[in-house]
């Protein structure tokens, strides 16, 4: 594990409910980053905390423990072209981002910035 004062908050979006949570992400070594955990949070308390403010690149992965969104269920997110990330949730083969409403089939994460740098 790394150091505990080497860990971020990453905001998501629910695919499902449209609801903000956030992800506990812990930084091994490196560019090598551990999703921990999950928990519902409001946008007005992510942004006062600063959470929109917080980026990680690199390989960024779940540890077993992770439980997944906290309204949904969903394990797997997807690293939208615009930085953000949300559940993973296709509908009629399509992906659509909860941050910026842009859609596409997913493809694989290949280590790009994960922003939360949004107005909430």
């Amino acid at each position: 594990m790394g150091d505990p004062r080497d860990a971020v908050v990453l905001l998501c979006k629910c695919g499902k409910t449209h609801k903000t949570y956030g992800i506990r992400t812990e930084k091994l070594s490196g560019k090598r980053w551990n999703m921990t955990w999950a928990f519902p949070i409001r946008e007005s308390v992510a942004k006062h905390e600063g959470y929109d403010k917080v980026s990680v690149s690199g390989d960024v992965s779940m540890t077993d423990e992770y439980p997944g969104c906290p309204y949904c269920g969903q394990r797997n997110i997807t690293v939208c072209e615009c930085g953000h990330i949300s559940c993973t949730v296709v509908r009629g083969g399509v992906f659509t981002c909860e941050w910026c409403g842009a859609q596409g089939q997913i493809t694989d994460y290949s280590g790009e910035k994960i922003v939360a740098d949004v107005d909430l």
